[in-house]
This record gives C-alpha cells, structure tokens and sequence, in this order.
C-alpha cells in the first residue's frame, strides 16, 4: 500500500477513536446503574439517569452542617460544622438532562424531602459554601467520598470519578426530620457540570447537572459478633500475644460501654482470674473516619472504660494499663465497610 495512503487510513483511525469513545460515555448517560432504585423519599428529577447509588444497612456518615473554611489547595481546609449520624445510609448520584439549572434540579429534590416532613438545618450556595466546599464533599481522589457500587463497568467508573470534577453554581442543603425511631437526615449536592480532567467522560457530563443525595434513616446495628470465650481468649494470648473483642459495644460518638457488652466482659474477666499473674494493656481502636487526633482521644477514652469496667469486677487495677490507637493499628484495610468493620475493636495485650 501506498505510504500516502496508509498514514490516511491511520489518521481516520484515530480520527474515530474519540468520538467512538464519547458515544461509549454518552451511553452511560441513558442507563441507571444495575440495582439501583429511587429513594421513595425523593424520587428523581424528570429525565434523569442515576448514575450510581450504595445502600449500606448500617454505617456512619459525616455530613456539613457548615460551610467550608480555607482555600481549596490549603491542607487545613475544612467544613465549618458537621453532623456524625448513623443509620441506614443511601447515596445517589444522579445526572439531570442538559440545559437545567442546579438551581432548578436542587429545589426539586428539597421541595419533595420537604413534603415527606424534613426541615432544613443548612443551606447555602455559590460564594457562601465556601471556595473548599466543592472537592471537601466530592472528590475523584477521595475513595471514602466517591459512591461506587459493586460490579460497575470500568466507563461508568470513570464517569463517577469525573461527574463532580469542575463543576459551577455550587448548591448544598442539609434537612432532618425527627420521628419516634429517630432523626432522619437528608442531604442535596447538586452542581452543573463545566470542563474537567477526564476527557471524553467529562465532555460527556458537560452542562449536565448533577446531584448527590444522602440520606440517613433511623435503624439499629446488627449484633453478630460472637462472645469470645475465656478458654479462646487463652489460646489467642498464648500463641499471638493478644486478643481482638468485638463484642464490646459503645454508645454512638461516646465511651458509654453498652449493657449488651456484658458477655464479652465476664469472659474476659473470667480469663484475667484464671491468669493472676498477667497483666495486659487494654487497647481502643477505631477505622480511619474522622481526624487522627479525635479517634485516639475517643478510643483512649473507651479503653479506659473496658479497663475500669475489669477492675469493677475484681480485676486489680495495677494489672490494667489502657491505650488508645485510634485507627494506627488496622488488621484490614480502611478501603471497604468490612475492613473498617474489623478495625473498630478492643484488644488486650500482654505486657
């Protein structure tokens, strides 16, 4: 073949490649995401695609309270104010039809939270979220922020990755709604799409509106961790110097042990007994939500309540020494809700 001719061919090649590519992205754009489903508190704005959804039966979130503080490139940029609340979790991506407002897709979304009986706690929008407040709520590099569900196709990832990347006309609103089970929380992120670093995913976003939605309803833990018994937390102490107990339950955000605690602790207060001449640091550990220094201020504290809550109960006191790790210990990764799971734990330790 003609040299001509195949640096023609070539070029056409790649010439298609891109728009081949942005009609891959575009057709992500009119498929909601496999197992996802409307919140019947919300629903969704007209024409819109959901894009990806997670529903976890129990977990905790952060959400703003308050506007962000700090310049956006700044390391000590934060939200003004949060709220730490725990539930059943639900978050919704969604990415309204071209040509639509934030203004217009938010208020939809609030006005149908507000008929199911939620009240507003903040709002705001543009300038009065803050400069920071955009990539402190979503970020691609941010994996704990993202919402990611099981089995997506690698476009639809990407798609996720770009749909808050550059966006404009910023809007938030935080509302709750209190009931005899609980407070229930919702919240609404929306921003129109403009430009981006992903390419083709982000041309294909462009004028898009789009929307995160949390929301948080009352419902209580699973409990199904079993009682280590004294004779196990033998053989763990003697082959790994330790053992892990998660059966040991607090009270959310604080260091109140739980009555539904009291198994695991006459176990092991039944193993200290058995064992008078060994002393063991009692040991808090927690997952990586949340700042460094409050988890191992929080998890100190719990230590210290497992240890006098062993010394109530005729353990002497010298044999007990209490630290708090926070999350500077795992035995999983933070990076999924199981491993996080797993680091949220009290130890005892030989010393």
């Amino acid at each position: 073949m003609h040299k001509l001719g195949l640096v023609a061919i070539m070029m056409g090649i790649l010439a298609c490649a891109p728009a081949h590519a942005q009609e891959t992205f575009e057709g992500v754009l009119k498929k909601d995401a496999a197992g996802a489903a409307d919140n019947p508190l919300t629903g969704r704005y007209k024409d819109s695609v959901l894009l990806s959804q997670t529903t976890k039966a129990f977990d905790e979130i952060t959400l703003p309270s308050g506007p962000a503080e700090g310049a956006t490139y700044s390391d000590t940029k934060k939200f003004k104010s949060v709220v730490k609340v725990q539930g059943k979790v639900t978050r919704t991506i969604y990415v309204a039809p071209v040509g639509r407002s934030s203004l217009e897709v938010a208020t939809n979304f609030i006005e149908a939270l507000t008929a199911k009986g939620f009240e507003p706690v903040f709002q705001c929008s543009g300038e009065e979220c803050g400069e920071s407040f955009r990539v402190l709520k979503y970020r691609w590099d941010n994996p704990s922020a993202k919402v990611i569900g099981a089995n997506y196709e690698q476009v639809r990832r990407m798609m996720i990755d770009a749909v808050f990347d550059a966006v404009v006309d910023v809007r938030y609103t935080l509302m709750k709604k209190a009931g005899p089970d609980g407070d229930s929380y919702a919240s609404v992120y929306a921003a129109v799409n403009q430009g981006g670093g992903f390419g083709d995913a982000s041309r294909a976003l462009s004028d898009h509106v789009a929307v995160l939605c949390e929301i948080v309803e009352p419902k209580a833990m699973d409990r199904r961790m079993e009682v280590i018994s004294a004779e196990q937390i033998n053989g763990k102490i003697a082959t790994d110097g330790r053992a892990l107990f998660y059966g040991i339950q607090f009270d959310f955000d604080k260091a109140d042990i739980k009555p539904e605690s009291e198994p695991q602790l006459a176990e092991m207060v039944k193993f200290l007994k058995a064992n008078p001449g060994l002393k063991v640091y009692v040991t808090g550990h927690t997952d990586n939500k949340g700042t460094l220094d409050y988890n191992v201020t929080l998890s100190n504290k719990r230590a210290d309540a497992v240890a006098k809550a062993l010394a109530k109960q005729g353990i002497d006191a010298k044999r007990l020494a209490s630290r708090g790790l926070g999350p500077l210990a795992p035995v999983a990764s933070n990076r999924t809700e199981d491993g996080q799971a797993k680091n949220r734990r009290v130890e005892l330790v030989e010393q």
